[in-house]
């Protein structure tokens, strides 16, 4: 569950940034109170596609430990002689 929130709140910010440079690239010289708004509709929309990517990301992640932790008890099983 740890790597899923992580991994969620970086896609978001990373998200966020994003949707800021961008809109101040297209943007050009417009004077920051004219971008305010779509720079919070476009970061607020990437932050959460970013949240969302990065609770996948992090899931499987979270699974792909937890599995490969699962075979290495196996085999420690399946090793140990039986009395």
């Amino acid at each position: 569950m740890g790597r899923t929130w992580l991994y969620s709140f970086a896609g978001a910010g990373i998200g966020f940034l994003v949707g800021f440079v961008i809109v101040q690239l297209m943007a050009g010289a417009s004077s920051s109170g004219e971008t305010t708004a779509i720079t919070l509709f476009v970061g607020t929309f990437l932050a959460g596609t970013g949240a969302i990517a990065g609770a996948i990301t992090g899931g499987v992640a979270e699974l792909s430990k937890k599995t490969e932790q699962a075979r290495a008890a196996q085999v420690q099983r399946e090793s140990e002689p039986e009395v």
